[in-house]
């Protein structure tokens, strides 16, 4: 118990994956067809918002994944890429909400420790590395895991800001959500 404590911000987080899962289970986002009366499309916005920020990022996948159906995947995608956009501004903007402080403290766990030492190992070079700090930041800020943790990758080893960085987060997101409408389209 000591030691999820030490995580209360991760713990909040897994906590709400859990419970979106159960939501989805529960048919508790079945009402979203019946009232979003030609409104989908500019609630993509809204939900974009809420994809990058951690605690809400499983509501708004499932959301994505629930409205596939009733919008075309790809503008839908581009508009709440935007929203998810806006979002990562302003959470780097905002440090607070951040999950800064419980990643510098994850690093100091073992296991972090222990892939650290293998990913720092003398046999592979500095560029496979930084293409794999690249891939990981992709993937991360792509999906509905907290974008914060993909962005401590990206400015923690390159100089990368401003517009570069913005774009970099609305390709990613949109097709993060792209690939989750996609899915949701296939499972119907």
């Amino acid at each position: 118990m000591k030691h999820i404590c030490k995580f209360p911000k991760l713990l909040v987080f897994i906590a709400s994956v859990v419970f979106a899962y159960v939501l989805l289970k529960m048919g508790a986002f079945d009402w979203i067809e019946a009232h979003l009366d030609g409104a989908s499309y500019a609630s993509m916005l809204l939900a974009g918002f809420l994809f990058s920020f951690g605690f809400t990022s499983p509501l708004a996948a499932i959301y994505f994944f629930e409205v596939s159906h009733l919008v075309h995947p790809l503008p839908a995608a581009l508009l709440a890429a935007v929203g998810a956009t806006l979002s990562d501004v302003s959470i780097f903007q905002f440090t607070k909400l951040s999950f800064h402080d419980e990643i510098l403290r994850l690093k100091e766990t073992r296991l972090l420790r222990s892939m650290h030492a293998i990913f720092h190992h003398e046999r592979i070079s500095h560029e496979c590395r930084n293409a794999l700090r690249w891939i990981l930041a992709c993937i991360v800020i792509a999906s509905p895991l907290p974008d914060e943790v993909g962005m401590t990758f990206i400015v923690g080893f390159t100089h990368i800001k401003g517009w570069k960085l913005t774009s970099l987060c609305f390709v990613l997101n949109a097709v993060g959500i792209l690939v989750i409408m996609l899915l949701g389209r296939a499972a119907v």
